[in-house]
């Protein structure tokens, strides 16, 4: 288990990155895929500005085993949106410990306009690095027409104190959806491993 770092230990890294990448559907931002087993020197090439700003903020702190996981979950965690991130982690061993990213965004898209958050991790275990993801993100739209949107194969799995929960269709997560007067706020959760 990793131990909690107290911030004398932890060197904060910040970053606003304004250009913004259109998704090619809107449920592509609500639902994530998997990263599956990807290995630590690979980045995804096709969105260099958020996939640089998260390995270059993790390469900052020497941190190179969970990077290219940290990467990848940062870029999507942050798809189609301009962000900043700030990130943490140890200083004094890196690849030992967490690395983890607060993301600001703001989405300015015809199907999505508005402010979202999010959590990004990345943390060493025995054969590799395992991460996730947290997303919230307040839509102009009903719960019920979030449901409709979901991946095929997407089933209600539980009702947490009237919060429903979704297992989404082809492994790509849960999502929690509270609704927020006419509105929705959906958080995604992710999860996903890298073997080394």
């Amino acid at each position: 288990m990793i131990d909690c770092i107290e911030s004398a230990d932890r060197q904060v890294e910040s970053h606003a990155v304004t250009e913004r990448r259109r998704p090619h559907l809107l449920i592509t931002i609500l639902t994530i895929a998997c990263i599956g087993s990807a290995p630590a020197s690979a980045a995804p090439d096709s969105a260099p500005n958020s996939a640089k700003v998260f390995t270059d903020q993790a390469g900052k702190f020497g941190a190179q085993k969970c990077a290219g996981l940290y990467s990848a979950l940062g870029d999507l965690v942050s798809r189609g949106a301009a962000y900043s991130v700030r990130t943490e982690a140890n200083r004094e061993a890196p690849d030992a410990h967490i690395i983890q990213g607060a993301v600001g965004m703001t989405y300015n898209l015809p199907e999505l306009k508005g402010q979202a958050a999010g959590m990004v991790f990345a943390a060493p275990v025995a054969q590799g690095c395992e991460g996730q993801l947290v997303r919230v993100a307040p839509l102009q739209r009903s719960c019920q027409q979030v449901i409709k949107e979901l991946p095929a194969g997407s089933a209600a799995t539980a009702n947490l104190s009237g919060v429903p929960l979704y297992q989404l269709g082809g492994n790509r997560g849960q999502v929690l959806m509270i609704a927020s007067g006419a509105g929705c706020v959906v958080v995604t959760v992710n999860m996903a491993s890298q073997k080394l």
